[in-house]
């Protein structure tokens, strides 16, 4: 199928605090599915056949005492997203919450990272979710695995997602190049993470943990960290 998508929003954002700050978004989104192939579309896929409307009011607070943006070595950040979409065109509305958790330790040179995300999205009318709505995992989130790759699906190229999610990251920061200006950290990681939970259950429900562990080398220049992962 093809998607097109239209997306319009208005907010604002202050701080509380010199380390939490509020926003509020206001968001219109317009998406276009057009089916290519009856055969191979997923039945969620073909329920959204033509235009659909979602009006969503995003509220995100975010608690941030980092000592860098970064390449931070100590601190904490913790930010609660919450969405909530009224009934639309479709009669689906939902509200979405995802709690994002950060804590850094120095220890002399080595830097100790545990992250975490937590979330669930749920229908206001007790009704199937589409699946772009709903929680996805792979890519950045879950290291060596494709984006979309983990969690339910009715088919390989046929992703569903999940209601929930919840993922883990630990990583173990040495730096290699003490430049100060462009450092080179060597990073070894271990990450852990599910998607479960749909309403209509999908053909192929993988709905256990999966995890990768690895390393990975990152450069900072001054354009941007830039970094490689095996």
């Amino acid at each position: 199928y093809d998607l097109s998508s239209f997306v319009n929003n208005v907010g604002f954002r202050y701080a509380l605090t010199d380390q939490i700050s509020h926003k509020a978004i206001l968001e219109y989104r317009l998406k276009d599915y057009t089916i290519t192939d009856q055969s191979t579309a997923s039945d969620s896929v073909k329920k959204l056949s033509g235009n659909n409307a979602d009006i969503v009011f995003n509220n995100t607070f975010t608690y941030n005492n980092l000592d860098s943006f970064l390449r931070p070595t100590k601190g904490t950040y913790l930010k609660f997203d919450n969405g909530i979409s009224p009934s639309t065109n479709d009669e689906n509305g939902y509200v979405k919450n995802l709690i994002s958790y950060k804590k850094y330790y120095k220890m002399k040179t080595n830097v100790f990272s545990f992250r975490t995300k937590v979330g669930n999205i749920y229908s206001l009318q007790d009704k199937e979710l589409p699946n772009d709505d709903k929680f996805s995992l792979g890519g950045r989130s879950l290291r060596g695995f494709d984006s979309f790759g983990v969690g339910p699906r009715n088919s390989r190229t046929s992703y569903v997602g999940g209601k929930n999610i919840f993922v883990t990251n630990l990583d173990l920061h040495r730096p290699i190049i003490k430049n100060s200006d462009n450092p080179v950290d060597l990073d070894l990681f271990i990450d852990v993470g599910t998607v479960f939970d749909n309403k209509t259950t999908p053909s192929s429900s993988k709905e256990t943990f999966r995890s990768s562990f690895g390393f990975g080398i990152k450069f900072y220049s001054v354009i941007g960290p830039i970094g490689f992962t095996w």
